[in-house]
């Protein structure tokens, strides 16, 4: 796998607020690209490398919603959570 500009997604914790690149097809306008907020309440790893998330489980701070989604829809890291 080649990690270009968007591999904000290798550094996200548990608690961190993100940006989501939204890659659904609802709509049938192709120059327009979505983002919504999130913040991560679960990280969930790969089957080859339990450490190296694979998905997040993420909910959205405008509506409520929790989802799950492909760690490499993370655009942008905007806080990491302090232990």
């Amino acid at each position: 796998m080649d990690y270009g500009a968007s591999d904000s997604f290798l550094s996200v914790r548990l608690g961190d607020y993100v940006v989501i690149k939204d890659d659904s097809k609802y709509s049938s306008s192709t120059s327009e690209t979505k983002y919504w907020f999130g913040k991560v309440i679960n990280c969930i790893g790969g089957a080859r490398d339990p450490n190296a998330w694979t998905l997040f489980q993420v909910i959205n701070i405008d509506s409520g919603e929790i989802n799950i989604i492909n760690a490499d829809t993370v655009e942008n890291i905007l806080s990491h959570h302090q232990n």
